[in-house]
């Protein structure tokens, strides 16, 4: 195992110590598209979260905020505000789409390259990742999302794929290995990029994490802990 040690940019400096108080994300805005808010809600109720709905006073279109913490649904954290595209942004998404020939027989070769790379590596471009702590959890959600897509046929052409990766354990870790092939979403599947962790990169275009015309990623994770393995899979890189 390499030890870890603390980037520091070239010219640059870093604090001789970190916070003494904990930090935690405390939300991240997404858009869906004007009309399409019972949809976009569906995705993150088939998640498990609480889903609450709020007026605009900015648009005729409401505001949703999402809490994915099932525990604790009204702490301050772990929250996604959902609410429309911005009249300005759907303008300039339409020349964007125009300019490059998005969607047509003249697509232009650097959006070709970029939408095939990111579709073939989800996890290496922006996205946000959802952690649950139990494994039974995120398999339920999966499952959920799945009979969903299958029942409704206009919600399941919004989920353009599904990368199911399943756990990497260590040599002599045979409680990981037992769990992902019994269970009814890993079993069979390739291996996670790190060690003791799955991941579920959903792909969809159900709501804006950036430019909706790219659509968003969300990733699902869940990490095995216990002795010998590191909270975060990427530490044993």
């Amino acid at each position: 195992m390499t030890t870890p040690t603390d980037a520091i940019p070239a010219g640059g400096r870093v604090l001789d110590r970190l916070a003494a108080t904990p930090t935690s994300l405390g939300h991240v805005a997404v858009h869906f598209r004007p009309g399409e808010r019972e949809l976009a809600t569906r995705f993150f109720q088939l998640l498990g979260a609480r889903v609450r709905e709020f007026p605009n006073a900015l648009s005729d279109e409401p505001i949703y905020i999402v809490a994915m913490d099932g525990v604790e649904p009204d702490r301050a954290d772990n929250i996604i505000y959902l609410f429309a595209l911005k009249p300005a942004q759907i303008e300039l998404e339409a020349a964007i789409t125009e300019a490059l020939a998005m969607g047509t027989d003249h697509q232009h070769p650097a959006l070709t390259a970029f939408l095939d790379h990111r579709n073939s590596w989800p996890e290496s471009y922006l996205h946000f990742g959802l952690h649950f702590a139990a494994l039974e959890e995120l398999e339920a959600a999966v499952g959920r999302m799945r009979a969903e897509m299958e029942s409704d046929p206009a919600f399941g052409a919004r989920i353009q794929s599904m990368q199911v990766l399943r756990a990497r354990g260590g040599e002599d870790d045979r409680e990981i290995e037992e769990r992902m092939a019994a269970s009814p979403v890993f079993a069979g599947a390739e291996y996670a990029y790190g060690r003791n962790g799955v991941q579920v990169h959903i792909r969809t275009d159900l709501f804006a994490t950036g430019l909706a015309l790219f659509g968003s990623v969300v990733e699902l994770d869940f990490v095995f802990t216990g002795p010998g393995r590191e909270h975060n899979a990427f530490n044993t890189l």
